[in-house]
């Protein structure tokens, strides 16, 4: 039987460059963190750039 995981962290990266935000990712993919969910994009209506995100969390077997 396997023992269920539980996130212990859970972190949003946002950048408003996609490039920038994938650097992001990597760096805390490397650091053990974990995407989770979907990349978002938020467009925004004032003319400037967009924001992108993704979720990230860090799992453990248990609290404590």
């Amino acid at each position: 039987m396997t023992q269920a995981r539980h996130v212990t962290d859970y972190h949003i990266l946002s950048h408003e460059d996609p490039a920038a935000l994938s650097k992001l990712v990597e760096t805390a993919i490397h650091d053990g963190w974990q995407p989770v969910g979907s990349l978002c994009v938020s467009p925004r209506g004032d003319g400037f750039a967009s924001v992108w995100a993704q979720a990230v969390v860090k799992y453990a077997d248990r609290f404590g």
